[in-house]
Formats: C-alpha cells, structure tokens, sequence
C-alpha cells in the first residue's frame, strides 16, 4: 500500500502482477489507505479458509 497522496512507487508498479479492485456502492470515490488494506487482509484470510 502506498500513501494516499502518491499511490505506490514506479517499481511497485512495475514489478505487479495484477491489479486489484475493490468494488464500492454509494457515492464515495475513493477509500482511506487504513481501510483498504484492513479489506485486503480479510479477503486474503477469507479466500485462505476454504
């Protein structure tokens, strides 16, 4: 995860293998870094259960 203002650096864009999405409802635009990443880890743990 990189800063809120920048997004992450050139290398870390670079060397991605995917890009992730996180679907939203509502009118919001964008999510705090904090809260992205708190859904990451989730899904990841969630997806690692089954």
């Amino acid at each position: 995860m990189g800063t809120e203002a920048t997004g992450i650096s050139d290398a870390w864009v670079e060397a991605a293998q995917a890009n992730i999405i996180i679907p939203m409802r509502g009118e919001a635009d964008s999510l705090n870094v904090s809260v992205s990443t708190a859904i990451m880890v989730f899904e990841a743990l969630r997806q690692r259960e089954n």
